[in-house]
C-alpha cells in the first residue's frame, strides 16, 4: 500500500512529503495524487552560482516544485507576508498556489528542479511584474 502525501506547514508555505521506498536496487520516490491534474512538467538544470529563477506568479496555475538533485532556497511572497524554504530532498516539494510570487536562488552545484503544473503553458496566466502582482492581490 502506498502512503498518501504528508502535508506540513513550514512558516507560511506548504511543504509536501512524498513516499519513498528502498527497492533493494535503488530508491524509488512516488508522486501521485498531488492535488490537481498534471498538465505540464518543467525541468530546470545547469543553473550557475548567482542565478535566479522564477520571479513571477500565476493567475490560475497551481504548481509543486521539487529539487530532484542538489538544492536551492525558494523565496515565497504572499503580498502581506514572506517566507523562505530550503528545497533539497527529491521527495519533498513546495506547493505554489496562484498569486504566490516565487524566486529560486542559491543553487547548489548540479541542482535539477522539477515543476508539476496544473495548466498547460499560457503566457496570459503569468504575472511577471512585481508591482502588478502587488496591485492585483491588494484589490
Amino acid at each position: 500500500m502506498v502512503n498518501n502525501i504528508n502535508e506540513q506547514t513550514d512558516g507560511d508555505s506548504l511543504m509536501l512529503d512524498f513516499p519513498v521506498f528502498d527497492t533493494k536496487n535503488g530508491i524509488l520516490g512516488m508522486f501521485q495524487k498531488v492535488g490537481f491534474d498534471i498538465k505540464r512538467v518543467l525541468i530546470m538544470k545547469d543553473m550557475k552560482e548567482g542565478d535566479i529563477r522564477g520571479g513571477h506568479t500565476h493567475h490560475k496555475t497551481r504548481q509543486i516544485l521539487f529539487a530532484l538533485d542538489g538544492g536551492c532556497t525558494v523565496d515565497l511572497d504572499y503580498g502581506d507576508k514572506k517566507d523562505s524554504v530550503k528545497l533539497d530532498k527529491f521527495t519533498q516539494g513546495v506547493k505554489l498556489e496562484p498569486y504566490v510570487w516565487h524566486v529560486m536562488r542559491d543553487f547548489t552545484p548540479g541542482t535539477i528542479l522539477m515543476v508539476l503544473a496544473s495548466m498547460e503553458y499560457d503566457e496570459a496566466d503569468y504575472i511577471r511584474n512585481y508591482d502588478d502582482f502587488l496591485a492585483i492581490i491588494k484589490k
